[in-house]
């Protein structure tokens, strides 16, 4: 289990192929009845994703834009989507998501068992059983209750071969890296290893998640109620270990019309002698074309004693289908570091070409005051 953790915590990927970007969408999205910033928002430009970072805000570029064809869409569990042309857009623009209303009927003789029947016998209609290349951002950092350790970022292309083969794994090459260490820390090297493939690969595929056949039988599912995204109806499923050989517990979002799961959270069970106290693992999915993929991976650990805590973030920007995965890439191993590997370089120009997320405001903060002592 503690090996799974590691790895499950140290996901690494994704952004981009280098290509021209002349026009760029910045904003930030917030709650159009109580004004609050909303974070990891999905926001969608034609076939280009990314999602808000903490303080809200979002920036989302492309060469491929066609102002006058393509529009702005946002949209968020338990809000209406937001969609409105790129022709009307500011430089900076304010999307305001609108609440909504949940109209489910006969939730009351919902069942999770038979929900879940449902969503397993959907699993090769709903997302993609091609190979893809995926192309996207990935960020950790490090801090604690008083002080930020560390922020690292990534660019990386994913080669994922077809979800039929139980004896491949994505392959991922890392293009451009970047970090910046504001404090030294000494436990730095509990959490140096991550296998960037199992994340590349989301808890459907996996074979050893919780969702793969195999391991589905070691768990309970209870309906917990309902929300809805742009109108649509999701259902809520809670579920825990039915015996020993259950070692997570957590909660799915599911499309009522298609049975696809929009969302995947879970704490896996921490064992006596693992680094971390608790862990938090989520999976977003986005459908476009009919087909349900893999839009951001969000890891959170907190260190035994809450002394640290680990965050960790991959959005996948793009995707699309191939017909052969490379065989002369530079692959990166099960346990490489991605801290280990990352450069620094904080320039202005270093993300250009690239879709990427904006830092917090906290550490662009931290890396004003760091600038301003040389």
């Amino acid at each position: 289990m503690k090996h799974l953790v590691i790895a499950l915590a140290f996901l690494v990927l994704t952004p981009a192929i280098s290509k021209d970007a002349p026009f760029t969408i910045k904003g930030i999205v917030k709650d159009k009845q109580t004004g609050q910033t909303i974070p990891f928002a999905h926001v969608l430009v034609g076939e280009i994703i990314n999602v808000t970072n903490i303080d809200g805000e979002f920036i989302i570029s492309s060469a491929d834009f066609d102002k006058e064809g393509v529009k702005l869409k946002v949209s968020y569990m338990g809000y209406e989507t937001y969609s409105t042309p790129l022709s009307n857009l500011d430089n900076y623009h304010t999307v305001f998501l609108e609440p909504s209303v949940t109209q489910l009927e006969d939730v009351e003789v919902l069942f999770g068992p038979s929900i879940m029947s449902a969503v397993f016998e959907r699993f090769h209609l709903n997302y993609e059983m091609e190979r893809q290349h995926m192309v996207g951002y990935y960020q950790e950092s490090m801090s604690d209750w008083e002080k930020t350790y560390y922020v690292a970022e990534g660019i990386m292309d994913i080669y994922a071969p077809s979800n039929l083969d139980k004896n491949a794994y994505p392959l991922v090459n890392p293009l451009r890296t970047r970090k910046k260490v504001f404090e030294k820390i000494d436990a730095i090297d509990e959490v140096l290893g991550g296998n960037a493939s199992d994340m590349a690969q989301s808890s459907i595929w996996r074979d050893q998640s919780f969702l793969s056949p195999k391991n589905r039988k070691n768990y309970e599912y209870f309906y917990a109620g309902a929300t809805s995204i742009g109108g649509h109806d999701v259902l809520i499923v809670d579920f825990e270990p039915s015996n020993k050989k259950g070692n997570t517990k957590g909660k799915l979002y599911i499309d009522e019309e298609s049975y696809a799961l929009l969302k995947i959270q879970y704490d896996p069970i921490i064992d006596d002698f693992s680094f971390w106290e608790s862990v938090t693992w989520i999976e977003e999915y986005e459908q476009q074309d009919g087909i349900f993929k893999l839009v951001s991976v969000l890891f959170k650990g907190t260190s035994t004693n809450h002394q640290y805590d680990y965050h960790a973030l991959l959005v996948i920007n793009e995707s699309k289908v191939i017909d052969e995965l490379p065989t002369d890439i530079a692959m990166m191993d099960a346990y490489d570091s991605f801290f280990e590997m990352a450069q620094e370089d904080f320039t202005d120009s270093f993300w250009t070409g690239f879709n990427f997320m904006k830092l917090d405001n906290n550490v662009a903060r931290l890396l004003n005051a760091d600038a301003s002592r040389y």
